[in-house]
Parts: structure tokens; sequence; C-alpha cells
């Protein structure tokens, strides 16, 4: 089992989770969620048990993640990506730095959300000018990336 953490800009735990190894190479680690797993969410000082399985996609350069969400007929029933820094792993432990914005694929139509979050917070961290610069653009990368099915969004839509 692997845990996958979620920090915010400052340093703190936002939330975690364990999951199971599902592929690993040089560009990404691709996780496994299981019905009945607990992420623990520091920031809404809560615990949310899953009914769903996920297959999830870290990456070591790309600013985001993916998780696909399936239904109990293993079709996937949407796709929630966290535009992010990108992923770091350590042992059996891969976190990143959330940046706040989501980009949301749920019956054919993509959504981001978030957006005043992240506006929000680029006062209260002072993210840098590049790092909101990066946010835009690679919100813009998820969307198209998404619509013309490239990797990942090619295995499961």
């Amino acid at each position: 089992m692997y845990t996958m953490k979620a920090y915010k800009y400052d340093g703190a735990l936002h939330y975690e989770q364990p999951l199971e190894l599902n592929e690993l190479n040089d560009e990404y680690i691709s996780l496994k969620g299981h019905i009945g797993r607990k992420l623990t969410h520091y920031t809404r000082d809560t615990v949310y048990t899953f009914d769903k399985e996920t297959i999830e996609y870290f990456f070591f350069e790309k600013w985001y993640t993916a998780a696909f969400v399936f239904n109990s007929h293993s079709v996937c029933d949407y796709i929630y990506c966290n535009i992010c820094m990108p992923s770091k792993l350590l042992d059996q432990v891969v976190s990143f730095i959330d940046l706040d914005i989501d980009v949301i694929y749920d019956k054919g139509e993509v959504k981001i959300v978030d957006v005043d979050e992240f506006e929000e917070h680029l006062i209260k961290y002072k993210y840098p000018e590049e790092t909101i610069s990066k946010v835009k653009k690679v919100t813009k990368e998820v969307v198209a990336s998404i619509k013309n099915r490239n990797f990942p969004f090619n295995l499961y839509l």
C-alpha cells in the first residue's frame, strides 16, 4: 500500500488516503483506490469513506493529477483532476502541493471549479507570478487533453 498526501502551498497537510500500486514508471505513478478506503481531510476536519473504486495518476513532471472514478459496473463515472505542482514519490508516499483549481469531467461536460479558492490563496500564500501563469496554462491544457482524449484520458473514456 501507498499513502497519497496532498499539501497546501504553505506546507500544511491538506488530506491523505491509502492507495494500492497500479503502475509505476519514470513519468508517473498510478494508484488504485478501493471501496471502503478512508480519506482524512485535515482542512475540513473530517474523514470520508469512498463507495467507489478509483484509478489515480500522479505525474512527476506535469502539474496535475487525474482520478478516474468507477461505478459498480467498472465504467468511469467521472474524472477529477487537481491542478497542482508535480507529484513526488519517496518510499511509499506520493505527495503533491494542491493549487486549488480542479477540473471535473462528468456526463460529457468539463467544469473548472474552485477558481475562487485559487484567487483567495494566491493572495494568502503569495503564489509567485510564474506559478499563477502555470496554473492558468495547465488548466487549459487539462481541459483540452480531456476533450481530445489524450493520455491518460483515452484509457477510460
